[in-house]
């Protein structure tokens, strides 16, 4: 997984800064002209701070996470309660839409259902007119 570049920044100069102390401070212990017993009262006082050194550090890491951790939050949150908007608007745009189209098949059945008794009217009329003026139908005579 990729890492935000402030977090790679952060954490570099964490790793960094902890690595430099450690180079520095052994080589001023090692290469310094002391006596055994001054080496070994000096590497302990490093160890000391270099321990509280790193439990700032850690400190520090576990901040950023939860800084990260609150903001990962957040925003998840909001593009939950985003996405929940936009499928609640689309829901209703469906449901209008819906509405309308049947209203609108409504009105076409009932054109359909009116135009089709008035061709039947009409056919009927001129069937009954054209039956009379028709020479193969019988007349009756009075």
């Amino acid at each position: 997984m990729y890492r935000d570049n402030k977090e790679c920044f952060v954490l570099g100069i964490l790793v960094g800064g902890v690595v430099a102390g450690l180079t520095a401070g052994l080589a001023t212990l090692l290469f310094a002209p002391k006596s055994g017993e001054e080496v070994r009262g000096d590497i302990k006082d490093h160890t000391v701070k270099t321990k509280d050194q790193a439990k700032d550090y850690v400190n520090k890491a576990k901040d950023k996470g939860l800084e990260l951790k609150d903001s990962v939050r957040q925003t998840s949150s909001e593009y939950l309660e985003s996405a929940t908007a936009t499928f609640e608007q689309l829901t209703n745009q469906v449901g209008t839409d819906l509405d309308e189209a049947k209203e609108n098949l409504d009105k076409i059945k009932e054109e359909a259902k009116d135009t089709a008794e008035n061709v039947k009217g009409k056919m009927n009329k001129e069937d009954k007119g054209s039956s009379k003026n028709d020479p193969t139908t019988p007349q009756a005579t009075l």
